[in-house]
């Protein structure tokens, strides 16, 4: 290890001791049970015996508490899993501003880009049955789709479109799913661009065009994308209160609705249908419940939904990410990044490697970081756009990484508030 990496991770270590012993001296909340409702059997929380780790659990719930107040965050939910079981699982908040109804494990969200880590699980099936190969050519199910060139329509693969090296520039037309039109009337445009790099060669996020793997997808099985990630993925990994589309969301009485923000504060806004014909990219509606199932099908502990040597391939990284594209800004510093299928793979100074996406879209944002090999993750969402959201997942895995280690055994661990 060298030593800036020595020094970036005492840092950190020291910016994290000064936070907790600064609580210490806080006046503080009479101390309660960590998370009483975390022991419902019916949540499939598993109590945490592990005296070092509920103490980094209960660290960064006061941290939870304190950033969503400081800021004034409507609400959010948080679900951290831990060797395949849910060690944590809690709403925070108000669904709504002005009301007492408040967040629990199954208000559901919108997604927004967190979506986008369902496309290549549900693809990865298709694999599985035999179906789809990873380097199909999409016109093979797409006839009719064009690049502005034949041979980058030819060559132009399913790995392609979920690794986002279509050969397109950045975010081509999501100006247009922003001004509210739908996917289906977009797509036949992306012929008319002018492609910058070669296929397969250069990331560059997309949204219209990633969601070319629905058309893929429901060409080739002959049922619709939405109606596939229901009965392949939200019901067997027992994602009760997931859905996709406008509609859905709509439909579901316990909503956290999403909020804006200006210099008076956090205001009410309404749900959009905007981005949801794109629906691999935005589509999917879930509560942290859900995602707590959902970390725990990543992770490799439903089998009997998904191999892991899939898991292993959707993980595989397929190009570089340059490390000053602003979605990687909060988890610096990092010493390498890639893009995957729908996910993005971090490794940071300390060779510790992170899968992760962010979200945002109608005032939701999401956060999602995990790491197989040492079996821990987060989800993180909010019904409003905030600097806690962005730090949040960061912040846990520098608890997890960097002071988890230092609290063993229990005598020697600091006293931490518990608001």
């Amino acid at each position: 290890m060298n030593n800036r990496i020595i020094i970036s991770s005492l840092v950190g270590l020291g910016l994290i001791l000064t936070l907790m012993f600064a609580r210490r001296g806080a006046t503080a909340a009479s101390p309660v049970l960590l998370q009483q409702a975390n022991r419902e059997e019916e949540l499939g929380v598993s109590e945490i015996t592990d005296p070092g780790f509920r103490r980094i659990v209960e660290e960064y719930e006061a941290y939870v508490e304190e950033a969503l107040e400081k800021e004034g965050v409507p609400g959010a939910a948080v679900a951290i899993v831990k060797n395949g079981k849910i060690a944590y699982l809690r709403g925070f908040g108000l669904k709504q501003i002005g009301t007492k109804d408040s967040i629990d494990v199954h208000t559901v969200f919108r997604l927004a880009s967190l979506s986008k880590g369902f496309a290549p699980v549900l693809t990865g099936l298709l694999v599985e049955d035999g179906t789809l190969h990873w380097d199909d050519p999409v016109i093979q199910y797409v006839p009719d789709f064009k690049l502005r060139d034949k041979k980058s329509t030819q060559i132009l693969n399913l790995r392609h479109i979920l690794s986002h090296t279509t050969g397109l520039p950045r975010h081509a037309y999501s100006n247009l799913l922003n001004d509210g039109l739908e996917y289906e009337q977009i797509v036949g445009k992306l012929k008319d661009v002018k492609l910058p790099y070669q296929v397969g060669k250069h990331h560059d996020y997309q949204n219209v065009a990633y969601s070319l793997i629905g058309d893929v997808i429901a060409n080739s099985s002959g049922h619709t994308y939405n109606a596939l990630m229901a009965e392949r993925i939200f019901e067997p990994a027992g994602m009760k209160d997931a859905s996709t589309g406008y509609n859905a969301m709509m439909r579901s009485s316990n909503v956290a609705l999403p909020h804006g923000v200006n210099n008076k504060g956090y205001f009410l806004m309404d749900i959009s249908p905007r981005y949801y014909s794109a629906s691999p990219a935005a589509g999917v509606n879930a509560s942290i419940y859900d995602m707590a199932q959902w970390l725990r099908l990543l992770m490799g502990h439903h089998e009997e939904v998904i191999k892991p040597a899939t898991l292993r391939e959707i993980f595989t990284p397929q190009v570089a990410m340059p490390l000053r594209e602003s979605t990687l800004y909060q988890w610096r510093p990092l010493e390498r990044a890639w893009y995957a299928l729908g996910w993005r793979v971090m490794e940071r100074s300390d060779d510790k490697r992170l899968i992760y996406h962010g979200g945002f879209v109608n005032g939701y944002r999401g956060e999602v970081a995990f790491s197989v090999e040492d079996q821990i993750g987060i989800v993180v969402l909010s019904n409003a756009v905030s600097n806690f959201i962005s730090e949040s997942a960061p912040r846990f895995f520098d608890l997890y990484w960097y002071l988890y280690p230092s609290l063993e055994p229990e005598s020697e661990l600091p006293q931490l508030s518990i608001r």
